[in-house]
């Protein structure tokens, strides 16, 4: 509250290819949500004054892994992102740096709309530029403890055809300190619906645990841990 193939990244033929290129659009794409490494957004901020730290480790199918650490602050209206993930597959690896700018706007009680744009690159690739990620959020909150999500966004990547990218989710909170998330989205060609959990250690500290199934498409299922932590600026 999922790293694919394509001629754009240049990465070397080889085991791990698939999850290393996956990294261009994961940073750009969704490496921002509500649930930290959930992919669907909210459209919501940080606090004036507040910035956060967002770690988490993704495994998936034969040993690939994708470690992330993210960061952001609120700067007057927006919120900015930096991000480093680092992937592993099969002896081979990557590491990508993702730069996201989120603004969002309460239109009524209870309902937000707000605009991300997020960039992405790679290391050792020419050019490191991979693409960009345009997404419109809106948030419902229909009850205190009840709230709805949905994304409609597009993958704008370099020497490279654009992709959609799109997303429902549902986010429960059915005792103090606990929150139960389940998502439907389609990023990188591949379509997931993903649950998962986020429980707050203490005020502001949370440790969040998910599963992504692939529906169809290229991509692989996996698992995600992650913390987030917010902190004054």
């Amino acid at each position: 509250m999922a790293p694919r193939e394509d001629s754009a990244t240049q990465v070397p033929r080889g085991a791990g290819r698939h999850v290393l290129a996956g990294l261009a659009v994961l940073a750009a794409g969704h490496a921002w949500a509500a649930g930290g490494h959930h992919a669907v957004d909210d459209a919501a901020i940080l606090e004036e004054g507040k910035c956060k730290v967002e770690p988490w480790l993704t495994a998936g199918h034969g040993g690939q892994r994708l470690w992330h650490v993210g960061a952001g602050c609120r700067v007057g209206p927006v919120e900015l992102n930096g991000a480093v993930d680092h992937a592993r597959d099969d002896g081979a690896s990557q590491t990508g740096y993702g730069l996201q700018t989120k603004w969002t706007y309460e239109m009524a009680p209870g309902f937000s709309a707000g605009l991300s744009l997020a960039a992405s690159s790679l290391t050792h690739v020419r050019p490191r530029y991979q693409g960009s990620t345009l997404s419109t959020l809106f948030t419902w909150a229909a009850r205190d403890d009840l709230a709805f999500h949905l994304n409609v966004g597009r993958d704008l990547l370099h020497r490279a055809p654009d992709q959609n990218r799109s997303g429902v989710a549902a986010e429960l909170a059915p005792a103090a300190g606990w929150s139960l998330v389940a998502e439907r989205f389609l990023a990188d060609r591949t379509h997931y619906a993903r649950a998962g959990v986020r429980w707050a250690l203490t005020e502001g500290w949370s440790i969040d645990l998910s599963r992504a199934q692939r529906l169809r498409g290229p991509g692989e299922s996996n698992w995600t841990l992650g913390a987030f932590w917010p902190f004054p600026r």
